[in-house]
């Protein structure tokens, strides 16, 4: 037998002992043998079970893509299926009838209600307001998302609550600004029966039953609706509530007013949810004569539901014809700008290169072939691959379950794909490991953990395959109708087909079909390597997943949508926002979104294709009316006597499916936008390129960068010349080294991109962006002040030395030298539009964070210091990076959480030196408070200690229960996090600092960062502080003027160190403070100080409380502080049991890593955890 097989395949015997022509297989077990049987008779049987399918009536559901206009106009579905309403809102009960009332009325127009009352002619009668608009009248488009549901009933109880706070309530809900001002309440002239509606809602709540109580809401919303206001619209409260709801009230632009199509939107849902309100009324006043409901609608529709009529709805409706004629005028606010060699684009703070897209598709494309191949096809070799290029199709197969894989010429490829992966696990004794599993009665079944697996695989490679779909074909489809494509035909003709040697894509829902009832073909073409990926995971891994699918759900059958569940759900909306999102993060790209992406391939089409080729595009804008290979079938039309409509779709079409230039025009259209990224050249061959030979490839290799201009590069004498005109101090020298080597990293001849500065507190920091905004050819800087008390003690520093720095918002486009910004506000879309505007004018020198540690130890309580890096370095800009507490142990997860590379890091010294550290313990029933108290009342007094005209005391409390206790007894002023705004926290410190009378402040951490009045004498700390990076910036307020100053920490005697578990260096450092076995001042700097800088108390300094008096040599540098350890036994039997279960189930636990699989194992399989591995 070797004999014939070597011959046959031109090698020898000993080759073949090194690369084998085959394995032996391990024979099937009995019990294995009769469990594939039941699998393959059980696979058998889908066949029939579509067939069953196609049987059945399916209706519409919450599916968008699925609805279809003339089976909803004729009510099939909803008559021969059943649906049910679910409403789950927890809200007051007034709310919670409002919405009641609403989801009921609804139902009254759901397909799916057997409470169903609408109808074509009443949805006209509705809708006749349309016709005076614009000469027609579609009918009342009562299908809405539940989603848009949940919009616009919000709105509607907004309304509600609009009316209560302003209209029922005394005090009103809103303030004059000026006193002879009328507020809207003193507007709005409530109608007799909005009165009565209103007093029967009040009466109602003390009723049980929800009935009462949900009719005087709907009573209350027609009497809203029928009111007429003669010349003063704003009598109306529904008008009232339409003027707030232009102003934004959240999010970005918060007090401005909303864009007229945006505003549009609110009318649209007010008038939406009021057409649905009167029908429901309409069903519910004329129950018992049904025949009456035309009568009645037309009655209220004419009087007060149209544009002419002096009605809160006359006004809107004119409101909405003129603001989309606003909204179709308006020019886009955001704009794209490509560069000067047109090699990249930014839209929005979003900076792409053409580059970035081919890179980000051959990452994805890697990743999808090897979770395919190796993965989901278990690396098998002898599969034939389903190419495009050799399997045919037929465009106008509408047999149900239909698709490539029945058309008769595939047969010879697609003969055995369905089983070809099951025919692998049999073969394999490792697959037949993983896969299989004795249940208690000795028979074999499938490892209910290993299908989770290998679905979640799959999933994962959907993941993938969608960003391919979504980019590589032409520009993008939206999300749904994405995610409504099938592989196979249901009710409804599949989506991917085959033509012209390539996987078409062709979709006919778009978001205006309900609107408009018509249908909008879209068609485009995958690149060869990526359908052929499709076709194979079409072919192969789906039939082995619909196997897997009936062994958990007996007769089920697997989606005919490509992306969905094995549960047969269809992924949700938001998926390829997340898709992509990750897509970007593995590819090292610029972080695309579908809606950024959106714009940004249009600009590309504007940008890079000629006149011609855009019209492929169907580009909505483009103005092109016909093709030229149109114009001559409109000719032959009119030789038929016929027209171009019928000639071209009624006789002899190309195809049922679609008209055959559109075809063509489509196929150019792909073929176009493949070309210009050179996809098909970057994916060729089995395999993809790697990256690095992708990258040296790149369609746009020849791009060129535009001339930036160049800073100057001073020397020191020159910055200090700048720091001496600054504070017109001409004698001025830099304090400390740190500064010198700050200026001179930051714009010396040797600039560096990123700069690390780390100096003590009060040491003088800010000079250096402040000098590096005062040179001569200074452009912007940027400056970025986490903390409000930060940000009126850096203008007034500003100010002092001449300069006029610019508080930036979100709408602002304008500059100056220094420019201020909070945490928020750099974490924005805005910020990276405002940026890269200042960077593509080359007026953006470089961005400064101050107190930047804070992006690694604020972000538990304050997401956006943890995003800074993440906005900050997208800028092509210098950043510098300030702060007096970064210890050493922090520094390497600074640099990669805020994404620096190789930054210049300046450290020095962060003693102060100035400053006395004291402990003081504790015995007694005194609380800490008390203790806190006594010490000042006692002290304060003391002029030798404090100069009562300047002087202030900070104390510190562990929480906002002990600061107002503080408050009570001394009567002073407190900061917390809870102290209102930040004009108000600013109020609370200016009024303190502005009062001699006053000393102290009580405060929690809230105060640490930022404040820097110069003659705070003492910082005391009632309690041991958690952390030394906290205690180190709350001590460090003390002394700023360099005189004397203490830092005092209240203990209880009982105290003592954690000396067992696990404590980070942070907490560890603050234990060795507080238990005073060394010096003070050489823990802190131990801590916070490179090796080199490490010091203890000496002479000519405040002596620590430990050292008594300071030394005379200094620290050895082999002296380190540490905690006493208690030594522990360590105990392995724990380990011992985990490390022995991990190898009993390593054969299925390699790939659990991509999901809970245990979260996947069914109850029914329980028995089978007791199994031993075969």
């Amino acid at each position: 037998m070797i004999r014939e097989h070597v011959a046959v395949h031109g090698t020898n015997a000993k080759e073949h002992k090194i690369n084998p022509l085959w394995e032996v297989s391990t024979p099937l077990k009995e019990e294995e043998k009769v469990h594939f049987i039941k699998l393959e008779n059980d696979y058998q049987d889908v066949k029939g079970d579509i067939e069953k399918q196609a049987t059945i009536v399916q209706d519409f559901g919450d599916s968008q893509s699925a609805r279809v206009p003339w089976l909803e106009r004729t009510g099939f579905p909803g008559h021969l299926s059943e649906g049910d309403e679910k409403a789950d809102v927890d809200l007051v009960r007034i709310i919670d009838a409002a919405e009641s009332v609403l989801r009921d009325a609804y139902a009254l127009c759901s397909d799916t209600s057997p409470e169903r009352k609408m109808t074509q002619q009443r949805a006209n009668i509705l809708n006749e307001f349309y016709a005076g608009a614009s000469g027609r009248a579609d009918g009342f488009r009562y299908y809405k998302n539940p989603s848009t549901l949940v919009k616009y009933f919000s709105t509607f109880k907004q309304l509600l609550v609009y009316f209560f706070r302003v209209v029922y309530y005394e005090d009103g809900h809103f303030t004059r600004t000026k006193p002879e001002q009328r507020l809207p309440g003193q507007v709005i002239r409530p109608t007799a029966e909005q009165k009565q509606a209103l007093q029967e809602i009040v009466d109602a709540l003390q009723n049980e039953d929800d009935a009462p109580l949900k009719h005087a809401v709907r009573r209350f919303y027609l009497a809203l609706i029928c009111q007429t206001v003669g010349s003063v619209p704003f009598r109306s409260a529904v008008l009232s509530f339409c003027a707030m709801l232009s102003r934004k009230v959240r999010g970005k632009g918060r007090g401005l007013w909303e864009e007229p199509g945006n505003f549009n939107s609110n009318l649209s849902a007010i008038t939406w949810t009021a057409q649905l309100i009167i029908f429901d009324y309409a069903c519910f006043n004329e129950q018992e004569d049904e025949d009456q409901i035309p009568a009645f609608l037309s009655t209220i529709c004419k009087e007060y539901f149209q544009q002419l009529a002096e009605t809160p709805f006359g006004h809107i409706l004119q409101w909405r014809l003129y603001l989309f004629q606003v909204g179709k005028a308006a020019i886009a606010r955001h704009q794209t700008r490509w560069s000067l060699y047109g090699q990249t684009v930014e839209y929005r703070g979003l900076e792409v290169q053409m580059s970035h897209v081919s890179q980000l598709i051959v990452s994805e494309y890697q990743q999808a072939h090897s979770l395919l191949y190796e993965e989901l096809m278990f690396k098998a070799k002898n599969l034939i691959p389903m190419q495009s290029w050799r399997l045919k199709d037929d465009l106008d197969m509408e047999d149900f379950g239909g698709s490539w894989l029945s058309h008769p010429g595939n047969a010879e490829f697609v003969e055995k794909a369905d089983r070809a992966l099951f025919q692998c696990i049999q073969e394999s004794a490792e697959l037949r490991a993983m896969f299989l599993i004795e249940a208690d009665d000795g028979s074999m079944v499938l490892s209910v953990k290993a299908m989770a697996i290998y679905e979640a695989t799959a999933q994962e490679f959907l993941k993938r395959l969608l960003v391919l779909k979504h980019i590589p074909p032409g520009p993008p489809l939206r999300e749904p109708e994405l995610l409504s494509v099938t592989w196979r035909n249901t009710a409804r003709q599949r989506h991917l087909f085959l033509w012209e040697k390539l996987v078409m894509i062709y979709t006919q829902y778009h978001k205006g079909q309900q609107q408009s009832g018509v249908y909008k073909d879209n068609i485009r073409f995958l690149p060869k390597a990526i359908g052929d990926l499709l076709l194979d995971y079409i072919a192969y891994v789906i039939p082995l997943r619909q196997m897997f699918l009936r062994q958990q759900t007996p007769k089920a059958l697997i989606s005919p949508y490509v992306w969905a569940k094995l549960d047969c759900s269809v992924w949700p909306d938001g998926t390829l926002s997340r898709c992509l999102r990750k897509a970007c993060a593995r590819a090292k790209v610029p972080p695309f979104h579908t809606s950024n992406w959106r714009q940004v391939s249009a600009s590309i089409c504007k940008e890079k294709f000629s006149v011609k080729d855009r019209a492929n595009f169907d580009l909505e804008d483009n103005g092109v009316e016909d093709m030229e290979d149109e114009l001559d079938l409109i000719a032959m039309a009119e030789q038929s006597n016929h027209t171009y409509r019928t000639f071209n779709q009624a006789y002899a079409g190309s195809s049922t499916l679609t008209m055959n230039a559109l075809l063509h025009r489509n196929y150019r259209a792909s073929e176009t936008w493949r070309t210009f990224f050179r996809f098909d050249y970057v994916l060729q061959g089995k395999r993809p390129r790697g990256v690095s030979e992708t990258l040296s490839l790149r369609m746009l290799d020849a791009s060129k960068r535009s001339q930036v201009r160049r800073r100057g590069a001073y020397s020191g004498a020159d910055l200090e010349a700048v720091a001496c005109r600054l504070y017109n101090t001409p004698q001025m020298k830099l304090r400390v080294p740190g500064q010198r080597d700050g200026l001179l990293a930051m714009m010396g001849p040797h600039q560096a991109e990123q700069v690390l500065l780390v100096m003590g507190t009060g040491s003088g920091k800010s000079l250096v962006f402040m000098v590096g905004a005062s040179v001569a050819d200074a452009r912007t800087t940027i400056l970025v002040l986490p903390m409000v008390a930060l940000r009126g003690d850096m203008m007034d520093r500003c100010r002092r030395v001449g300069m006029q720095p610019l508080i930036w918002s979100i709408e602002r486009r304008d500059s100056a030298s220094l420019v201020i910004m909070s945490a928020e506000a750099v974490c924005t879309e805005s910020f990276l539009e405002y940026a890269h505007l200042l960077v593509s004018r080359q007026q953006l020198d470089r961005i400064v964070i101050d107190e930047c540690h804070l992006t690694i130890t604020a972000s538990d309580y304050r997401k956006c210091m943890s995003q800074i890096g993440w906005y900050v370095r997208q800028v092509k800009t210098q950043t510098v990076w300030l702060t007096a507490t970064l210890p050493p142990t922090m520094q390497d997860d600074f640099i990669e959480h805020n994404k620096l590379v190789r930054p210049r890091i300046i450290r020095e010294s962060t003693n102060r030196p100035n400053i006395k550290y004291m402990i003081s313990r504790h015995t007694g029933a005194t609380t800490l408070v008390e203790v806190a108290a006594k010490l000042v009342q006692t002290y304060w007094p003391r002029k030798q200690i404090f100069n009562h005209a300047r002087d202030k005391i900070i104390i510190y409390c562990q929480s906002r229960d002990d600061v107002g206790k503080l408050e009570d007894i001394l009567g002073c002023p407190t900061y917390t996090s809870k102290s209102g705004s930040e004009e108000e926290k600013a109020e609370i410190l200016s009024e303190w600092l502005s009062r001699p009378e006053q000393p102290v402040i009580v405060a929690t951490s809230a105060l640490g960062i930022g404040f820097d009045y110069p003659f705070v004498r003492w910082v005391v700390h009632v309690d041991a502080p958690q952390k030394m990076s906290d205690f180190s910036q709350e001590s460090g307020r003390a002394g700023r003027d360099g005189s004397k100053a203490s830092s005092i920490i209240l203990l209880r005697s009982t105290w003592a160190a954690q000396t067992s578990g696990c404590l980070s260096p942070d907490q560890e450092a603050m234990d060795v403070y507080l238990m005073q076995e060394h010096c003070s001042r050489g823990v802190l700097s131990q801590f916070l100080d490179a090796e080199a800088d490490w010091r203890w108390c000496m002479q000519g300094e405040e002596a620590c409380q430990v050292c008594g008096i300071g030394h005379t040599e200094a620290r050895p540098p082999d002296v380190q502080y540490r905690l006493r350890k208690v030594e522990q036994t360590e105990f392995t039997g724990p380990g011992e049991v985990l490390r022995q279960d991990q190898v009993r189930d390593e054969v299925v636990e390699g790939g659990e890593s991509l999901i809970t699989a245990e979260a996947s194992a069914d109850d029914d399989l329980s028995g089978s955890r007791r199994r031993r591995r075969r």
